[in-house]
């Protein structure tokens, strides 16, 4: 910007310049001379008082005890611009909040806001450590039902809004948390034991220099999220094989616990009733599983401990319990074997 203001302010005055020695008086230099003096002073106002502005909004810094749940349900509503969620979950589509906060967000997309957010990755080590330091939070569980409540958003979503829901998932130790709504955000830092919600909330301007740290880390992990669209995080692309030949691509539902991947859908379904388990294996299109080749079993003939924990898993991010229907209950688990697509 002040290099833009400085070459129209030069250029105005040179051309000024010009046409005064082709005219005394003219017109048309004094024009130019009019509006490159207009612009310098534009440019001078902007260098003495932007430091001034920027101090304001720093001493403008309010504190909190805890965040402001209802203040920012309303300012997220009112939002036009941006929305910027940094979270390992966030407990505003949890409980009591989780219908107001939704309508929000549905508000702020009508608006014409762009909303992002930003999850820790549900099979993380740094989630399991999370989950850890909060002793009996099941972060993994909150984490999938986030992306529940999220998917149900974009389904009644018109294609323009839904192209602006944006959610992805990050795999670094969580730090900081965010909650910005255009130009002003609430920002905390992780404690070592207990939520963000209860602890002490910093309501900050963006452009502020600790609202311009955070927002930069929120752009780096954004830009390094390993799933780069709220589908990849819902669904997994995949191709069936058996006996040295492609049964079929499609898409499926899935889970993972402890690195482990599990499986569920329609067209999984229907293939194992037509070919049988037996041979069957799946190649999926993801970075971090490229070159391998899994085989396919059922996945409650496994330890009934696991099968427990991956059903709670699929329950939290797809609703299982009445909102599938009976086939995608079938889950399937992916074994790892000595054979590679290279």
């Amino acid at each position: 910007m002040l290099v833009a203001l400085a070459g129209g302010a030069i250029w105005m005055i040179v051309q000024a310049w010009q046409a005064s020695r082709r005219e005394t008086g003219s017109f048309a230099g004094d024009l130019y001379l009019n509006i490159g003096a207009a612009l310098i002073m534009t440019l001078l106002t902007y260098v003495v008082l932007n430091p001034l502005f920027r101090e304001l909004q720093t001493v403008s810094i309010i504190e909190h005890p805890r965040l402001d749940r209802d203040a920012l349900i309303e300012r997220v509503a009112q939002c036009r611009e941006i929305v910027a969620i940094l979270e390992t979950w966030t407990s505003m589509l949890e409980g009591p909040y989780a219908s107001r906060f939704v309508a929000a967000l549905r508000s702020a997309l009508a608006n014409g806001a762009t909303v992002k957010v930003l999850l820790l990755d549900p099979d993380s080590p740094a989630v399991r450590l999370r989950g850890e330091e909060l002793r009996r939070r099941d972060a993994s569980v909150a984490i999938l039902n986030n992306l529940w409540h999220l998917a149900r958003l974009g389904e009644e979503l018109p294609e323009a809004a839904r192209a602006r829901l944006q959610v992805r998932v990050y795999s670094a130790a969580p730090s900081v948390q965010m909650y910005r709504w255009d130009g002003k955000a609430f920002i905390s830092f992780f404690p070592v034991q207990g939520s963000t919600f209860d602890t002490q909330q910093i309501e900050a301007f963006v452009s502020t220099p600790l609202g311009e740290f955070v927002d930069d880390r929120f752009a780096e992990l954004w830009e390094t999220a390993p799933l780069e669209d709220l589908e990849a995080c819902l669904t997994l692309r995949l191709c069936l094989r058996q006996a040295g030949r492609d049964l079929e691509t499609c898409e499926a539902l899935y889970v993972r616990s402890d690195g482990d991947w599990y499986i569920a859908g329609t067209d999984l379904v229907r293939n194992v009733a037509r070919h049988g388990l037996t041979g069957l294996s799946v190649v999926l299109d993801r970075p971090e599983a490229a070159g391998e080749v899994f085989a396919v079993g059922e996945a409650d003939e496994l330890a009934p401990e696991i099968y427990n924990r991956v059903l709670e898993l699929f329950r939290a991010k797809y609703g299982l319990d009445g909102r599938q229907d009976t086939e995608n209950r079938v889950i399937f688990n992916l074994a790892a074997t000595s054979l590679s697509t290279v």
